[in-house]
C-alpha cells in the first residue's frame, strides 16, 4: 500500500466517529466511577456472606447428621444408631425366642435405613438389595441371606422355628454389614 493510501485513511474525518467514541467511552466511565465503588464494596459483601453462610449450612449438616446417626456410627454413646444396635444385642441375650426374633427384625430395619442412607432406592429391603453391586458391598450375600431369614420371621410367623444359635449367627451377619460401612 503505497504511503499516500494510507495517510488517506487517516484523515479527521475517517477519525471522527472514533474521537467521539473514545469520549462517549470516558464520559461513560468518569459518570459510573462513584457508583462502581460502591457496587463493588456490595458485591464484597455479598460473597463474604456467602461464604459465611455455606460455612453455617456445612456446620448445621454434620451435626444433624451426627444427631440422626450419620450412615457411621462411630460407637459413640450417643450415637442413636448404637442405642439402637445395642438394644439388638439386648433381644438376643435374652432367654425368650419372641425376643430374639424382635432382634432380627430390628437389626433389618437398622440394615434398610443404612441401605437407604448410602443412595439405593426401592420398596422394600429386597428390591434395594437387588441394585447393589458386589463390588460395592462385599458383605452382600450375608445381607441377603440375614433378610431372608427375616422375612420367614414376619411371613411365616409362629410356624417358623428360630433357635438362639439360629438368631445369633443371623445377627453376626448384619454386625459383619455394619462394621463394613462403620454404621456402629
Amino acid at each position: 500500500m503505497p504511503p499516500n493510501a494510507f495517510s488517506a485513511l487517516l484523515t479527521p474525518e475517517n477519525l471522527a466517529p472514533f474521537v467521539t467514541f473514545k469520549e462517549r467511552v470516558v464520559v461513560f466511565l468518569h459518570f459510573i466511577e462513584p457508583y462502581s465503588t460502591v457496587a463493588s464494596l456490595l458485591l464484597v459483601t455479598g460473597i463474604v456472606y456467602c461464604f459465611f453462610r455455606i460455612e453455617q449450612i456445612v456446620h448445621a449438616t454434620k451435626h444433624e447428621d451426627e444427631a440422626h446417626g450419620g450412615g457411621h456410627g462411630g460407637g459413640g454413646e450417643d450415637n442413636p444408631v448404637q442405642k439402637r444396635w445395642d438394644r439388638v444385642q439386648t433381644h438376643l441375650h435374652s432367654e425368650n425366642e419372641s425376643d430374639w426374633r424382635l432382634a432380627v427384625l430390628e437389626a433389618d430395619v437398622l440394615l434398610d435405613e443404612m441401605v437407604t442412607h448410602m443412595g439405593y432406592h426401592g420398596d422394600s429391603l429386597g428390591e434395594k438389595l437387588k441394585g447393589i453391586e458386589k463390588s460395592d458391598f462385599l458383605t452382600l450375600d450375608g445381607a441377603w441371606e440375614a433378610h431372608a431369614v427375616r422375612n420367614k420371621i414376619a411371613h411365616e410367623g409362629a410356624t417358623f422355628a428360630l433357635t438362639e444359635r439360629e438368631a445369633k449367627r443371623v445377627i453376626k451377619l448384619y454386625e459383619e454389614v455394619f462394621k463394613e460401612f462403620h454404621y456402629i
